[in-house]
This record gives C-alpha cells, structure tokens and sequence, in this order.
C-alpha cells in the first residue's frame, strides 16, 4: 500500500516533534491521501489534488 498522491506525487515529508521543553525529534509526516474517482478512474490522491479536480 503505497503513501504516494498518484496525481502529484506527493509523499512522506521531513519534520520535527518538538516537546513541551522546546525538544526537537525527528519525524516523518504521510500525506492526507484519501480514495476518490477522478475522471472516471479511481485513484488515491490528497485532498489538495481532489480539491483542484473538483475545480475543474
């Protein structure tokens, strides 16, 4: 199961957790991907792409 926008390629992005105390970890953020249709093909894409479709 791939974490990958099939419209945009978006993936998994860098960042940091920071804690009360002002610590820095490191983490991975996924992207908001959901299962929708988009010209008749169903796809998982994030909802930046679905929201641009939705545009069009």
């Amino acid at each position: 199961m791939s974490k990958v926008c099939e419209v945009c390629g978006k993936g998994k992005m860098a960042g940091n957790t920071v804690s009360h105390s002002n610590r820095k970890a490191p983490r991975k953020y996924d992207a908001n991907l959901q299962s929708t249709e988009i010209d008749g093909k169903k796809v998982k894409a994030c909802t930046k792409c679905i929201k641009s479709a939705k545009k069009k």
